[in-house]
């Protein structure tokens, strides 16, 4: 900062000091509205003023880097003073955001991310970056979002899976002779191949309890669902499953108690042939609702709103949609987020 803008911003100071009450409010609209209109540059600068004050190399994880100079984009840069690293790094480095370019458009392009929006759609609002730029912006910022799972639950949990079709959508692997998996290319919305549960399908966990915590997790199988709870239950808590055995392993483990749900399945046969009477479910009765909801959503998201999304980029939607579940979720969240 120059003296010039030094002393702007000293009389700056004083002059809110010394305003009224009914000008602090109007300044407070202000402020709000420009960092709102703004909210990359408000981002940077506190992620400057963060690593100012830590100065930790990301690299090697030392602290007491010493400044740098600046890049080419008049961001402060840092190197590591440890002799066995002495790299440099600047404040984005060891981000999903690292390199990324024209930060004066991420406010913009967060707006459409809030509302699940296409990338054919928010390419074509006019922010001025093309569909590419679109695409790889929006793997940035999930990035963050999918590490983002609750560590422990607790009370009534709610455990159940469901399935994704094995997709590498995208991969460009059939044309160029180099196939990511040992089958033909199949054609766009064509599902598995095969009835039932295959390997052509991936399997997903999902377990939230009546706190909102949420935790899901991509498994290899079945298998590991024992192994993907371990840890996450709390003792004395309610596990409700189907009654598959590795959610009973995991609750006993845990300390918790188990609860099989049933569901009965009529046949639209038996149906028309003698149809049963609905009962009311019972209020507080333990049951799998919630989690089936939350299946319900992904599912739209995934197979409905992106059409499909390639095996490899499932978590980072998954994790997207848990932010969408989180009170107060805003583009400026998942940049926070981001940057973090």
């Amino acid at each position: 900062m120059s003296s010039l803008e030094a002393r702007r911003l000293k009389h700056l100071e004083s002059a809110i000091r010394a305003a009224s009450g009914e000008q602090i409010v109007t300044i407070e609209r202000l402020v709000a509205e420009v960092a709102s209109l703004r909210v990359a540059d408000v981002a940077l600068a506190r992620r400057t003023e963060v690593t100012r004050a830590e100065r930790r190399c990301p690299h090697c994880g030392t602290a007491g880097a010493h400044l740098h100079g600046q890049d080419k984009n008049n961001r402060q840069r840092f190197r590591c003073r440890t002799s066995e690293c002495r790299r440099s790094f600047n404040i984005l480095t060891g981000t999903p955001m690292a390199r990324a370019r024209k930060p004066e458009k991420w406010g913009h392009y967060l707006s459409h991310m809030t509302d699940h929006h296409s990338v054919r759609k928010i390419t074509a609002a006019g922010i001025g970056v093309n569909h590419t730029t679109v695409w790889r912006w929006r793997h940035r910022f999930l990035k963050a979002a999918a590490q983002d799972n609750t560590a422990i639950l607790s009370g009534v949990i709610e455990a159940d899976e469901t399935f994704f079709v094995r997709s590498c959508k995208g991969h460009r692997g059939w044309v160029k002779g180099r196939p990511p998996e040992t089958r033909a290319a199949r054609p766009r919305a064509w599902g598995a191949t095969k009835r039932g549960l295959s390997g052509e399908q991936v399997p997903v966990l999902t377990a939230l309890d009546n706190a909102g915590g949420v935790y899901e997790a991509i498994l290899p199988s079945l298998a590991a669902i024992k192994v993907a709870l371990d840890g996450r239950i709390t003792a004395g808590s309610v596990v409700c499953s189907d009654g598959t055995a590795a959610y009973v392993t995991a609750a006993v483990k845990a300390g918790a108690e188990h609860r099989r749900v049933v569901v009965p399945t009529i046949t639209p046969v038996a149906v028309k042939v003698a149809p049963v009477p609905t009962k009311r479910r019972q209020k507080g009765r333990l049951g799998l609702g919630r989690v089936n909801a939350q299946h319900g959503q992904i599912k739209a998201l995934v197979n409905g709103r992106c059409r499909g999304v390639a095996t490899r980029y499932l978590g980072n939607y998954l994790g997207w949609q848990r932010a969408m579940l989180r009170t107060g979720f805003t583009g400026k969240a998942l940049l926070d987020r981001a940057l973090a």
